[in-house]
């Protein structure tokens, strides 16, 4: 559930901010900014915590059972000494896992492109902006 919220997350704000702020009255430009901005943090704590997932799952998984035989954890360092055979295997996994967070985050970034170019209709706004009130 947290992955699908997540991704609702990074696949909403970023085409949402052009199209909403400018939508806005020019009274709630501010709040409707900084609501983009709390959104868009979340979003970005959330797609970290993803792809740190990810990449943990996928080098864990290149592993395979060569993970007990000494191989350290994703992220962690490699003691000294490590045989030549299991450092070549940490190189392998760490490859491939961050070889997948690149792929599922051109994936979400092309889906993203796809939803702002498809949803946001490029109009005038409803109504006429009050230049009285702006300050020039």
């Amino acid at each position: 559930m947290r992955a699908v919220w997540g991704c609702a997350w990074a696949v909403g704000v970023p085409p949402g901010a052009p199209a909403v702020i400018p939508a806005v009255e020019d009274k709630d430009t501010g709040a409707a900014s900084g609501i983009n901005n709390a959104v868009s943090r979340i979003g970005g704590l959330i797609a970290v915590a993803a792809m740190g997932s990810l990449a943990a799952w996928v080098y864990a998984g290149v592993l395979g059972t060569a993970a007990g035989s000494g191989i350290p954890g994703f992220g962690e360092p490699p003691p000294a000494g490590l045989a030549p055979g299991l450092d070549a295997a940490r190189l392998a996994a760490s490859d491939a896992a961050f070889a997948a967070v690149a792929a599922v985050t051109a994936l979400l970034c092309l889906f993203s492109a796809i939803t702002a170019w498809t949803t946001v209709s490029g109009e005038r706004l409803p109504w006429a902006r009050d230049t009285a009130n702006q300050h020039g």
